[in-house]
C-alpha cells in the first residue's frame, strides 16, 4: 500500500451538515471530520462500507475503510480496503511531484508494477487526477485520487487483493472521493 507518513491528530464520525457533492450524499448519510496540523475536511461513508477510526492510527492514518460485514485483516487478506491520508505541504510541493514520487516508489519496490492515469475524478468545482498501480505494491490493484490544498495534500487510496475485486469496489471508491469537501486550513486543537 502507498502509506505515507502522515500528520493526522484524528477523525471523528459526524454529520456535516447540509453537505452535497457529485457523489449524491445526503445529509443524513455516515459522514466524518478528519483534521489535524493545516487541515479540516469531511467526508462521507460510501454505502456498504465501514468508517474504522482506529486500526491504522500507530501508522498516522484516522479515516480507513472495508466492506460491511467484514474486519481490517480479512478484507486486507482477501478484498479491498481504502483509507484516506493527509500530508503536510512542503515548499514547492505539488500534486504532480507527489504523483511522480508515488509512481517512481512503486516501480522501484515493485518493478514489474505497471503504472498509469487513471480517470480524473470530478469533485465539485475541482479534478482529483488518479493513478493507477496495477499490481502495485505487495502485489494489490491500487489507486490513488490525489487533492491539492493550500497547505496539505490529501490522498483518498483504494487497495483491492485482485482485479476482479478491484474493479467490483472501484464506483465505491469514487464515491468517497466524491465526497470529499475541504474545510479550511486554520486549525485549533485545545488539548485539556
Amino acid at each position: 500500500m502507498l502509506l505515507v507518513s502522515a500528520l493526522l491528530a484524528g477523525a471523528q464520525t459526524a454529520n456535516p451538515g447540509s453537505h452535497q457533492s457529485n457523489g449524491a450524499q445526503k445529509p443524513d448519510d455516515n459522514c466524518g471530520l478528519l483534521y489535524g496540523e493545516n487541515h479540516s475536511l469531511t467526508f462521507c461513508v460510501p454505502k456498504g462500507w465501514t468508517l474504522d477510526n482506529t486500526v491504522l492510527n500507530d501508522q498516522g492514518i484516522y479515516a480507513v475503510f472495508y466492506p460491511n460485514g467484514s474486519n481490517w485483516n480479512d478484507a486486507k487478506e482477501s478484498g479491498t480496503i481504502m483509507y484516506i491520508n493527509v500530508v503536510v505541504r512542503n515548499p514547492g510541493s505539488t500534486l504532480a511531484k507527489m504523483m511522480d514520487a508515488d509512481a517512481n516508489e512503486t516501480k522501484r519496490s515493485s518493478p514489474s508494477a505497471v503504472v498509469n492515469q487513471g480517470e480524473p475524478i470530478k469533485v465539485d468545482d475541482m479534478v482529483a487526477p488518479v493513478l493507477r498501480f496495477a499490481p502495485g505494491a505487495f502485489d494489490r490493484y491500487e489507486a490513488v485520487a490525489y487533492l491539492g490544498e493550500e497547505k496539505v495534500l490529501v490522498m483518498c487510496v483504494i487497495s483491492s487483493k485482485d482485479d476482479k475485486i478491484f474493479r467490483k469496489d472501484y464506483p465505491a471508491f469514487v464515491q468517497l472521493v466524491q465526497s470529499y469537501k475541504f474545510l479550511g486550513s486554520i486549525v485549533t486543537i485545545q488539548h485539556r
